[in-house]
């Protein structure tokens, strides 16, 4: 990924504490390996929050735990279909089925120059719950029969098919942030820095218009790289205050 080219990005690598304070930032992980810095980005998933997965010692704000608490999990599945050979009509990349489970589709290939097709559908709510309550084959097989009817492509067959369930991945526990009644500001609130130490991204960081979208998720990491570099004229002692501060600088969620 082009993003992260000249990046020393160690693989499984599963962080159990963070320790933070005058000294900077100290993660240590399940292996028993200890990464140190002066700051750190925290873009742990909601549900690795909620779920408490990583210990903040000293333990995070209230107010930032009681905007974790607010804040809900969509959901949601994806299923993914893989075909030798082009599916959709040309130009067209997406697909929406009213009515149907899944009802929303897209091309993942589309624009990349290769010879087979991906297509993604997606399931949210009530039709995602509709769908985990099958097998997985079961309800690959529905929601290819959905895609068959659509196209009038009873014979349609992919070489390849899964379905992924974002609550059963072990460093994930869950899909898309939700904001529940009284939670408007949850949010803006778990993503203010922590005592000059810790610095907060993620899909669950960003504004409400943008939350649960990629788009939101990257904003919120340039945000939060901005905060950090807005520090870099101060020494890492005489920006520590041991308490909570806002951004320094203005952010995507503005």
């Amino acid at each position: 990924m082009k993003l992260a080219t000249g990046l020393d990005i160690r693989l499984g690598a599963v962080v159990e504490t963070l320790e933070w304070g005058p000294f900077g930032v100290k993660a240590s992980t399940t292996d028993g390996r200890v990464f140190r810095a002066d700051q750190a980005v925290v873009t742990l998933p909601l549900g690795i929050l909620k779920a408490g997965r990583v210990r903040f010692i000293p333990e995070l704000p209230e107010e930032k735990q009681l905007a974790i608490a607010q804040l809900g999990l969509a959901d949601a599945v994806k299923l993914f279909f893989h075909f030798e050979e082009r599916i959709f009509p040309e130009g067209i990349v997406e697909l929406y089925v009213p009515g149907a489970n899944p009802d929303e589709w897209w091309s993942s290939t589309a624009g990349h120059g290769v010879g087979v097709e991906i297509l993604t559908a997606l399931a949210t709510g009530d039709k995602a719950r509709e769908l985990l309550a099958l097998p997985e084959e079961a309800a690959l097989k529905n929601a290819l029969q959905t895609l068959r009817q659509a196209l009038g492509r009873p014979d349609l067959t992919p070489n390849k098919a899964r379905l992924a369930h974002w609550q059963d991945e072990p460093h994930i526990l869950g899909a898309y942030s939700k904001a529940s009644v009284g939670a408007s500001k949850a949010r803006s609130v778990l993503a203010r820095p922590v005592g000059y130490r810790l610095f907060f991204a993620g899909e669950h960081t960003a504004s409400n218009a943008w939350a649960a979208t990629v788009h939101g998720a990257y904003a919120s990491g340039r945000r939060a790289a901005q905060e950090i570099l807005a520090l870099k004229p101060q020494t890492p002692r005489q920006a520590f205050r041991g308490r909570e501060v806002r951004a320094l600088v203005p952010s995507a969620q503005s």
